[in-house]
């Protein structure tokens, strides 16, 4: 590993404090700072501001602040300049992959031309909301800054976070020819349905094709990138995530109701479906209970109005999108966290939750499940095990407790510095150290 640490990895990120939409951001800093320790890092991302974390050997870009970073000169060099590649010599190592730029049947040669950097699309990155209505706007501006960026910086290897920045790893790649690994922290046929084959999909299954290496967050996403993606099983290598190590303090909450807690975007992936039904049957026999859903999506409405409709609005708390510390805060009062997700890549919300000292219910469909053992689970189907789990829970503190504890267990095994090493030992290979 001592050769690996005068290496440096260009990596390619969305989401990152303060800019925080759910768990890509977390998962996107603690693997930064642990890796720090094997390799100097390079991280670009759209936004970064006075509150961005400072690590040593991590030098940090955000598109926002390129003019304060870079001097005139360097802009300057960047607006001017323009480079080519063949294409030829990449598609021959990689046989099986079909590619737009190439005609296998012609052999023609193919160049790629970037064009002068676009230094005008950084006020796309003015605001610390990197999603909104212009979001393909802003994925082809990042692609595009990163991209001749990339001309004038030094790195020996592309890291890639999620397909927000696949774009931009597969640019890089054909500029560069440097060895290009994805970290997939989600599936679009987790977010819509196994059978989506949309303009996501086919960025991701490109990007896949083209890769060195694969970094899923579970051993379950591995399943779905061979079953969904007919990605060769060989350059696949799971790679859980963690949680620090602060545990949060335990609050005793003055609502006379128990809690139960939802924390995460409210769409058909997260399963609001089933945690409606499961609910349901929960006040049916417990009906002392309140649920709190922390969070926003394009079913939030419709549950909504469910829970008006069955007059279930006395038991339920919409909470919206909360900071990290709101999150915390409601964790601290829950008394059990439910995540019936219909496919979850991984679920490190549920792993917050135990690290709180918070029971965990949740789903089999979800790669949280594979770390922490201690939660009990059902298939996101089976409603009726889902309710039965929360009402022994919230009546039986023995069985809470004894869960609690065993997560504890579970969280110990795991940690971002041993996520870290088996990125290390990856790029090790990769770059033949």
């Amino acid at each position: 590993m001592n050769e690996l640490k005068r290496k440096t990895a260009l990596l390619l990120g969305w989401e990152f404090p303060p800019a925080m939409a759910g768990g890509l951001a977390v998962a996107t800093y603690g693997i930064v700072n642990a890796l720090k320790e094997f390799i100097n890092i390079i991280l670009i991302i759209p936004y970064k501001d006075a509150q961005t974390p400072e690590m040593p050997n991590v030098t940090i870009y955000g598109l926002n602040t390129l003019q304060e970073q870079f001097s005139e000169e360097v802009l300057v060099e960047l607006r001017e300049s323009v480079t080519t590649f063949n294409e030829i010599g990449f598609i021959s190592a990689y046989p099986f992959m079909s590619h737009t730029y190439m005609q296998p049947e012609t052999h023609e040669k193919v160049s790629y031309v970037h064009k002068r950097m676009p230094i005008d699309k950084v006020k796309l990155f003015q605001s610390e909301d990197i999603y909104g209505a212009g979001l393909w706007e802003k994925l082809q501006a990042y692609r595009d800054l990163v991209c001749a960026m990339s001309s004038i910086l030094e790195f020996d290897i592309i890291h890639c976070h999620d397909w927000l920045t696949f774009e931009a790893g597969m640019c890089v790649k054909r500029i560069s020819g440097k060895p290009l690994a994805l970290h997939v922290h989600a599936l679009e046929t987790d977010r819509i349905s196994e059978d989506v084959r949309n303009e996501i999909y086919q960025i991701e299954r490109d990007a896949m094709l083209m890769s060195d290496v694969i970094f899923p967050v579970s051993h379950y996403t591995k399943s779905k990138i061979i079953h969904n993606y007919k990605i060769p099983a060989y350059k696949i290598f799971p790679i859980h995530n963690a949680v620090d190590a602060t545990i949060a303090k335990k609050w005793k909450h003055r609502i006379p109701q128990k809690i139960v807690t939802f924390v995460g975007r409210v769409t058909m992936q997260k399963g609001p479906e089933f945690f409606f039904q499961a609910a349901e049957k929960v006040v049916d026999k417990f009906p002392d209970v309140k649920f709190v859903i922390a969070g926003s999506g394009d079913q939030l409405f419709e549950l909504i109005d469910k829970t008006a409709f069955r007059q279930l609005g006395k038991h339920f708390i919409f909470a919206g999108f909360l900071r990290r510390d709101e999150i915390d805060a409601l964790l601290s009062v829950t008394d059990v966290y439910f995540m019936p997700s219909v496919s979850e890549p991984f679920g490190l919300s549920a792993l917050e939750a135990a690290r709180a000292g918070v029971p965990c219910v949740i789903s089999k469909q979800s790669g949280a499940a594979e770390v922490l053992s201690s939660a009990l689970m059902a298939d996101f189907w089976d409603t009726d095990l889902f309710a039965d789990h929360i009402i022994n829970l919230l009546t039986h503190r023995e069985l809470a407790l004894h869960v609690v504890e065993e997560s504890k267990k579970d969280l110990a095994k795991i940690s971002w510095d041993t996520s870290a090493s088996q990125i290390a030992e990856q790029y090790s290979r990769i770059l033949s150290l």
